[in-house]
């Protein structure tokens, strides 16, 4: 997630919907990037951000998705996690640290049923494209992964093969094996992040 204030994010967000019935409102292209977190396969939003898109009070949009955890079954709670956020200081003092919620992918689509209006709604798709492009690069990053791991593995059995028939391949072989370990080691480290080891709506909100 980006260290930028999220009025800052939303600042840089351009673009319009192509349909002309909401031609005069102004919708944001999200960076997933700075709107979306990953947790292995897990995606994820802050009420923060949330309520910087939407131009909601944030205490308003805490308290909607309060209502909802209250709601809903307690092995379904987890899609709003409890955290800390920092906001700007209306005062221009130090920022101000404030309960706020991290919600999944399923956590946002009930909290956004609560916002009504034509308005709200470019604003629910500007989102779920971030959502899916944050998805996609994943993705894209796993099948690259995947496909060095892949070319890593073939270059060792070759390695190995090489570094058994003569004298001048075993010298070969101790160096290739040792950039071999290096790049595996580095590899794992790239896809350590991805793998995930240890998987009635509130009302309108002004």
């Amino acid at each position: 997630m980006s260290s930028r204030q999220p009025h800052e994010l939303l600042a840089d967000a351009a673009g319009k919907h192509t349909d002309e019935r909401f031609a005069d409102i102004k919708v944001p292209v999200l960076n997933f990037l700075d709107f979306i977190q990953a947790d292995g396969d897990e995606l994820s939003t802050d009420a923060t951000m949330v309520a910087t898109v939407f131009k909601k009070r944030h205490d308003n949009v805490v308290r909607a998705i309060l209502k909802l955890r209250s709601q809903l079954p307690p092995d379904r709670r987890l899609i709003f996690e409890e955290t800390v956020s920092s906001r700007q200081n209306p005062s221009g003092g130090a920022p101000i640290e404030t309960t706020s919620y991290r919600m999944t992918r399923d956590g946002f689509t009930l909290l956004a049923m609560g916002f009504t209006g034509r308005r709200a709604f470019v604003f629910k798709l500007a989102y779920i494209d971030a959502f899916n492009a944050m998805a996609k690069y994943i993705k894209n990053q796993r099948d690259g992964l995947r496909y060095r791991c892949m070319d890593l593995e073939l270059r060792e059995v070759d390695s190995k093969r090489r570094g058994s028939y003569h004298g001048k391949g075993l010298g070969a072989r101790r160096r290739e094996k040792q950039a071999n370990e290096a790049e595996e080691d580095a590899l794992k480290k790239q896809a350590q992040p991805m793998l995930d080891l240890h998987d009635p709506p509130a009302g309108d909100i002004e």
